[in-house]
Formats: C-alpha cells, sequence, structure tokens
C-alpha cells in the first residue's frame, strides 16, 4: 500500500483551480495527521502479543484509507497554490509513508527489529504535518530560503578558512598539512568575496523581495537560490580539487552567472527605488569581481 501510494507521488498531476483555499487545506491535512498518529497507536497495539490477525489487518486497512484520503487531498492542490507550497506537502508526506513502511517491517522482520522507534519517528512526522506545514506559497520559500542561507553560511565559513591560508592541500589526509601557493590564496580570496555578496544578497532578498513578490516569482527566486546555494558548494569544493585557472575560467564564471541569474528575478519585484539602485551595484560588482586580476 504504501510502496504504491510512494510510486503515486511522484506523478505530476496537473490541476487549474483559481479559488484553492490555502487555509481549508491546512486545517483538513493537520486533522488527517491526527487520526493517522491514532492509527499508528493502535496499529501498534494490534501487532503486540497476544496479537490477533484480524485486529492488525483491520488497523492496516484504516491507515490506507487515511493515507489514500491524504493523497486524494495532495492531488487537488493547483499551480496557483504555488510549486513551493506543493513540494513542502509532498515532503511530508513521502515521510509520512516512509515511515509507514518503517512501522510494518518492525512487525515482519526475522529477527523482530523494534517497533516503538518507527512508532516515534510516525509521530513525530504526523506532529509536524499538524503545526509545521507552510501557511501559503510565500511561507514555503521562506523555509526553503532559511535552509538555503545555512548551506550558504557554513561555505562562507569554509571558503574564509581557505583564504587564510587554513584550507590545507586537499581532502586526503595526506595533504592536511600542504601549504597552499600565493595564488591559490589569492583565487581563495576572491571566492570568498564572491560568497560574502552571495550572502548579502541573499539576506536583502529575504528581507525585501519574497515578501512582496507574487507567487510565480517566490518561486523563481526559490529555484534561483538554491541553485545559487549548489553552486556555493561546488566552487568552494574546487578550491581543494582544481588548479587556480580552471577555478578563474570555468567556476567563478559559473558563479557569478548563478548569482546574476537571482538578481535579476530580485529585480523584476516591485520594490522602491533605492532598492532597485542597491541591487544594480550588486549586479556591477559580481561583473568586477568575476573579472578581476588577483
Amino acid at each position: 500500500m504504501a510502496e504504491t501510494y510512494l510510486s503515486d507521488l511522484k506523478t505530476e498531476r496537473p490541476v487549474n483551480d483559481p479559488e484553492f483555499d490555502t487555509k481549508h487545506m491546512n486545517d483538513t491535512i493537520a486533522k488527517l495527521s491526527k487520526v493517522l498518529s491514532h492509527d499508528a497507536t493502535k496499529l501498534t497495539l494490534a501487532c503486540k502479543p497476544p496479537r490477533k490477525p484480524e485486529d492488525g489487518i483491520k488497523m492496516i486497512d484504516e491507515i490506507s484509507n487515511t493515507f489514500f484520503r491524504l493523497l486524494g487531498f495532495y492531488n487537488t492542490i493547483p499551480i496557483q497554490a504555488g510549486k513551493a507550497y506543493k513540494l513542502a506537502y509532498r515532503a511530508v508526506i513521502r515521510e509520512l509513508l516512509l515511515g509507514q513502511i518503517s512501522l510494518c517491517n518492525s512487525f515482519s522482520d526475522k529477527p523482530k527489529s523494534g517497533f516503538m522507534v518507527p512508532t516515534a519517528v510516525l509521530w513525530e512526522t504526523c506532529k509536524a504535518m499538524e503545526t509545521q506545514l507552510p501557511a501559503d506559497n510565500r511561507a514555503a520559500v521562506l523555509k526553503q530560503w532559511k535552509s538555503m542561507q545555512e548551506t550558504l553560511n557554513d561555505a562562507k565559513a569554509e571558503v574564509h578558512d581557505v583564504a587564510d591560508g587554513n584550507g590545507g592541500g586537499g581532502f586526503d589526509e595526506e595533504d592536511e598539512d600542504e601549504e597552499m601557493s600565493p595564488e591559490q590564496i589569492a583565487v581563495a580570496k576572491r571566492c570568498a568575496q564572491l560568497v560574502d555578496l552571495a550572502v548579502f544578497i541573499c539576506v536583502k532578498i529575504e528581507r525585501r523581495c519574497i515578501k512582496e513578490a507574487d507567487i510565480e516569482l517566490c518561486d523563481q527566486l526559490a529555484d534561483a537560490g538554491h541553485a545559487l546555494a549548489n553552486e556555493t558548494d561546488d566552487l568552494v569544493s574546487q578550491l581543494y580539487d582544481s588548479d587556480p585557472e580552471t577555478i578563474r575560467t570555468k567556476h567563478i564564471k559559473a558563479y557569478v552567472a548563478k548569482a546574476s541569474a537571482l538578481i535579476q528575478i530580485a529585480q523584476k519585484v516591485s520594490l522602491p527605488e533605492e532598492h532597485e539602485k542597491w541591487f544594480e551595484m550588486c549586479a556591477k560588482k559580481l561583473q568586477e569581481l568575476g573579472t578581476k586580476k588577483d
């Protein structure tokens, strides 16, 4: 049952509903998460000795029905609700299904694995579904943005460590004590400047753009932000793996392109003139850092 629903969750069903009510959806899913939590408890009790097969089968049927309803409501989320909003629901329903599979396996495995841990995990996921799902697409994007900024800040700390000459020669233990050349440090310092600017831009977008953007622009900002975060990870990792010239001609160029793409989307948001000029200044600074000589 759960594996079938997992497969079904991958199927995109474009729905058009301009009158879609996110609050009603949140309330409905919260109620179903409570039902599922209770179902999981009843299944655990039904499968404990002295167990009766018919009791376990009954609860599996009940849980299957609850998941059927969850998937049914999920499949009514329209394109007007926003990409990030739907992805948030898909992610938590997927976690519920995986949790249910783990719980069922705890009763079927030989030798038996404990059922208390998978039951607790399922309870926690149900609680998160009840209390932490985004109210709308903007809230979903802001949640994604916080996670993305954590990635950027980790990369910022690492690239500054490398730029200060503390990065070593690579990931291998034998390279840990290898000193970086002046050229490598110069390139690392430029990468640090780029990442600093990217972090600054993302903070500005969170504070000024996401709250003013419409649903479509919010999703575009989220996509571009994730692309920049991924490119940041790649840029920093190349400080260990690539020669300075390759970093300059390939990876810095790619990084500037991703950061510039994010700025271009942010500039589509209707903002006061001073913020528009700020983004123009950042775009110019990106190009300067991308082409400067070390």
